[in-house]
C-alpha cells in the first residue's frame, strides 16, 4: 500500500543516557534486624541508651534520632550498636557519606556486626561503590537472606552478567517483588535473553510498585511490543503519548507498533506528531523514510528528509536515506549525489541494514574489548573470526591512517580474510578502511571479493557504488544503485522489535532518580 501525504515510516534505534533509580532511606529497610536484637526498647529506654534511638527510628523521626545518637555517644563512644543506630538517623535524613561513615566505625568496634554491615553495604550502593565484599561477609551469616541477594543481583547486573543477576534476583524473590529497581534490572536482563514474557512480568510489576514511573511504564511497553502483545503494547504507552509536553521517543515507539498492527495511517500521524515536537530527531526522520520506502511511497519520504536536511544539513544518514528514496524513484543520479555527500560527512557510514557487530556489547569498556581480542587471537592464531573481531574492536576506536592502532586494524582484517577468503564481515571492514583513507582501488578489490562471497552484500554494494564513481565509473556505479534498491525492496529486514529499542536503564542504587527525556 502506498503513502498518502498524510502518512509515513518505521525502523528507529531508541537509544537512552538518563538513568533512572529511587534512592530509599535505608534505615526503615534496617530495622527489622534491630528489632530483633533490642525487643524492649521502650522498656529498656531507661537502663540502655539504644532504647530511645530505635523508639525515634521506629517513628521515622530520623533527626530526633541523630541528636539522641549523639549524646548517647557521648557517654558510650565505643558502643557499636549507637554507631549503627548514628547510620541509620543519618542515612534517614539524606546524609549519606555520614552514615557509611557511622556504619565504618562500627565495624571497626565490631567487624561481624550484621545490622552495620548491611547499612554499610545498602550506603556504598546508594553512592555507587562496590558493596559485594560486605554483602558476601552478610551472606556468610545469613546465606538465604533475600534482600542481600537482590543487592547483589543489582550489583551482578551493572558487571553485565545477566545469568549471575537473574540466578539471585530468583533466589531473592520474595524480596525483589517488593524493589522497583531489582525488577528493571531483571526486565532488561530478560529482555536481552529475549525471555520477553518474563520481562513483562517483571516490568508490569514495577510499574504496579510506581504507577507515576514513567520509566517502568515505557519498558513494559516495548517488552509487550516484543512479546508481539500489540494492543497490551499501545494501551501501556498511551498515558505516555497523550503527556504534554509531547515526547518525541514514545510517539516513534507507539508510531512503531501502530504500524505492525498495519495501521500506517495512525503510524505517520504519530510521527509528524514527534517531528512538531523536536524537529531535530534524526531517529525519527528515519523511521519515516524507512515507512515511506516499505511503502513504496518515496517522494513522501524525501519531502519528509529535505526538511531534516535542513535542520540538520551536516547529518550524513538522512543524505543516504534520501539517496535510497531518490533511487527507488529512479533519480540515480540525484540519489548517487546524495550518496556521494553521505560519505564526505563521514567516509565510514555503513549502508542501511549492515548489523552493528559483536564489538558493541564492549562499547562501554573499549580497552577491556581490545584486550580480550588480543588474547583471543594469540590464544587461537588459526581463527579467522578472532581477528576480525579485533579488527573491529580496533576500527571502533577510529584511529588515523599512520597510527599503530590502524596498522594493527588492516592487519587483523588482512589475516581474517587469508584464513578464510569467504569472510565478508572482514572484507566489508577492508573496504570501509581503504575508501575512508582515499585507496579506492583496494576498496573496490574487496568489495568485489565480499560480493563475490555473497552477492547480496549491502555494504560491499555500498562501498563498491562510492568507488567506482570516485574512479569515475559512473555506468557501474548506476547499476549497483539500482541493485540495491531491489535488495531493500526484496529482504527488508524483519528484526524483533527488542534489537531496535533499548530500554531505560538504571544508575547505581540510590542515585536521585532523573525521569526520562520530557518528563515531569
Amino acid at each position: 500500500m502506498g503513502l498518502g501525504m498524510e502518512e509515513a515510516p518505521a525502523g528507529r534505534d531508541h537509544r537512552f543516557s538518563m538513568p533512572i533509580c529511587v534512592a530509599r532511606p535505608v534505615a526503615v529497610f534496617l530495622l527489622g534486624l534491630l528489632f530483633v536484637l533490642v525487643p524492649n526498647a521502650r522498656c529498656q529506654a531507661a537502663q540502655d541508651p539504644v532504647g530511645p534511638i530505635v523508639i525515634a527510628l521506629r517513628s521515622h523521626d530520623f533527626a530526633d534520632a541523630l541528636i539522641l545518637s549523639q549524646s548517647a555517644l557521648a557517654a558510650h563512644p565505643k558502643d557499636y550498636r549507637i554507631w549503627t543506630l548514628r547510620g541509620m538517623a543519618a542515612a534517614g535524613v539524606g546524609r549519606l557519606p555520614a552514615a557509611l561513615a557511622a556504619y565504618r566505625h562500627a565495624l571497626q568496634l565490631q567487624p561481624a556486626y550484621l545490622p552495620a554491615l548491611e547499612g554499610a553495604a545498602q550506603t556504598q550502593m546508594q553512592l555507587g561503590q562496590d558493596a559485594r565484599p560486605l554483602l558476601v561477609k552478610i551472606l556468610a551469616q545469613r546465606p538465604d537472606d533475600p534482600a542481600t541477594l537482590a543487592l547483589l543481583g543489582m550489583l551482578d547486573y551493572r558487571k553485565n552478567d545477566c545469568a549471575a543477576a537473574l540466578e539471585n534476583f530468583r533466589k531473592a524473590a520474595s524480596a525483589v517483588e517488593h524493589l522497583p529497581e531489582a525488577l528493571s534490572d531483571e526486565g532488561i536482563c530478560l529482555s536481552a535473553l529475549e525471555r520477553n514474557d518474563g520481562a513483562v512480568a517483571a516490568f508490569g510489576d514495577a510499574l504496579a510498585l510506581d504507577p507515576s514511573n514513567q520509566a517502568a511504564r515505557y519498558n513494559l511497553a516495548l517488552a509487550q511490543f516484543s512479546a508481539h502483545r500489540l494492543e497490551d503494547a499501545l494501551a501501556t504507552l498511551q498515558p505516555l503519548a497523550a503527556a504534554t509536553p509531547a515526547r518525541p521517543d514514545v510517539l516513534a515507539l507507539a508510531a512503531e507498533i501502530c504500524e505492525a498492527k498495519g495501521d500506517t495511517a495512525q503510524a505517520v500521524t504519530l510521527l509528524r506528531s514527534a517531528l512538531l515536537a523536536n524537529p531535530r530527531d534524526v531517529d525519527v526522520y528515519l523511521q519515516f523514510a524507512t515507512l515511506s520506502f516499505d511503502h513504496a511511497s518515496p517522494q513522501v519520504g524525501i519531502d519528509v528528509l529535505n526538511a531534516g536536511i535542513g535542520q540538520l544539513p551536516r547529518e550524513p544518514r538522512l543524505y543516504l536515506v534520501r539517496g535510497i528514496l531518490l533511487a527507488q524513484m529512479g533519480e540515480f543520479s540525484r540519489a548517487g549525489d546524495d550518496f556521494d555527500a553521505a560519505s564526505r560527512l563521514d567516509p565510514q557510514l555503513q549502508f542501511l541494514g549492515v548489523a552493528q557487530g559483536l564489538v558493541q556489547s564492549q562499547e562501554h569498556k573499549p580497552e577491556e574489548a581490545l584486550e580480550h581480542f588480543r588474547a583471543a587471537v594469540k590464544a587461537h592464531p588459526t581463527e579467522a573470526y578472532a581477528y576480525y573481531l579485533l579488527a573491529e574492536a580496533l576500527a571502533a576506536e577510529g584511529k588515523p591512517e599512520g597510527s599503530p592502532e590502524y596498522s594493527e586494524e588492516i592487519e587483523a582484517a588482512r589475516m581474517a580474510v587469508r584464513l578464510d577468503p569467504g569472510l565478508v564481515a572482514a572484507r566489508d571492514l577492508l573496504s570501509t578502511a581503504y575508501y575512508a583513507n582515499g585507496h579506492m582501488n583496494e576498496a573496490i578489490q574487496q568489495s568485489r571479493a565480499a560480493l563475490a562471497a555473497n552477492p547480496d552484500d549491502e555494504p560491499a554494494l555500498y562501498h563498491l557504488m562510492l568507488a567506482l564513481r570516485k574512479t569515475g565509473r559512473n555506468e557501474e556505479a548506476r547499476a549497483l544503485v539500482e541493485q540495491m534498491v531491489k535488495l531493500r525492496t526484496s529482504s527488508k529486514v524483519n528484526d524483533a522489535p527488542a534489537r531496535h529499542y533499548h530500554l531505560y536503564e538504571q544508575s547505581a542504587p540510590g542515585v536521585a532518580s532523573q525521569s526520562p527525556t520530557g518528563a515531569q
